[in-house]
C-alpha cells in the first residue's frame, strides 16, 4: 500500500517494518489525512491524546485496517504557526511561501497582516500579499494605499480581481501571481471573505473549494472553509 519505511528501532533494538513513509495534506481537528509515496490517501490519527501534524508534515504512520496512527513526525524545515497569550495555533510545515491574500472589502487588519509578516520572518519563509477586488474601484485604491508602507519595505504586493462584477469579465492578475509560486510549496492565509476558496478554484479547478457570500452586517465573511488542505 505504501513504501516502508526503514531506520525505526524496534523494541529489540531492529528496525521496524510496519512503519509508512506520507505526507500530511489535510488536518480535521483530531485526524489528519496522509498521502503515501503511491497517490493513495487515508485517515490516520495521533499517537496520544494531542494531534501534532500539521499539513506539509512528512510522517510515519502505522496501518491498522483502513486508517492508521501517526508514530513519528519527520524533522520539519520550519513551521508557520500563529501566538498569542492563549495559545498558539500551527498552520502547516516546510513552507517556501506564504500567500496573505486581502481584499478591498471586507476592510484587512493591518496588525493581523503585520503579525503574519512577523511569523513569516521567523521562520524564513517568503511572503506575498495579494489585494483582490481590483474591480471595486474606490475602495481597492484606499486599500492599495494603506500597502504602500509594505511595499516600501521590500514586500511583493500583487493586486487581483479574482470574481469580477462585470458580465463576461475573467479573472485579472493571475498570471504573475502564479509565476511567483511556481514550484513553490505555498500556504495561502487570509480573512474570510477575501476569495481564498476563489482562488484555489481558479489555480487548481478540481480542488472545487467552497466560497462564500459576504456578509456586510459583520463585515467578514461566512466561514465556509472548515480545514486545513
Amino acid at each position: 500500500m505504501a513504501e516502508r519505511a526503514g531506520g525505526r528501532q524496534g523494541a529489540k533494538g531492529g528496525a521496524r517494518t510496519d512503519l509508512h513513509a506520507g505526507l500530511v495534506v489535510a488536518s480535521h481537528g483530531r485526524h489528519v489525512v496522509v498521502e503515501t509515496p503511491g497517490g493513495q490517501r487515508l485517515i490516520c490519527h495521533p499517537r496520544g491524546k494531542k494531534n501534532q501534524a500539521v499539513v506539509g508534515d512528512r510522517v510515519l504512520w502505522q496501518g491498522s485496517h483502513d486508517e492508521g496512527t501517526i508514530e513519528k513526525i519527520e524533522e520539519r524545515r520550519n513551521l508557520f504557526y500563529r501566538q498569542d497569550e492563549i495559545r498558539t495555533k500551527s498552520f502547516a510545515a516546510n513552507l517556501d511561501r506564504v500567500l496573505i491574500l486581502l481584499a478591498a472589502e471586507p476592510e484587512f487588519s493591518e496588525s493581523q497582516l503585520s503579525r503574519a509578516l512577523v511569523a513569516c520572518e521567523a521562520e524564513r519563509i517568503v511572503p506575498i500579499i495579494a489585494l483582490n477586488k481590483r474591480d471595486l474601484g474606490e475602495a481597492f485604491a484606499r486599500a492599495w494605499q494603506r500597502l504602500a508602507p509594505y511595499r516600501a519595505m521590500g514586500y511583493t504586493v500583487l493586486g487581483l480581481s479574482l470574481a469580477p462584477k462585470m458580465p463576461g469579465s475573467a479573472p485579472s492578475g493571475l498570471d504573475d501571481l502564479v509565476e511567483a509560486l511556481r514550484g513553490q510549496h505555498t500556504l495561502v492565509l487570509g480573512p474570510s471573505g477575501t476569495g481564498k476558496s476563489t482562488l484555489i478554484n481558479c489555480l487548481v479547478p478540481h480542488a472545487q473549494a467552497e466560497t462564500g457570500e459576504i456578509s456586510q452586517a459583520l463585515n467578514s465573511g461566512k466561514h465556509t472553509t472548515t480545514n486545513t488542505r
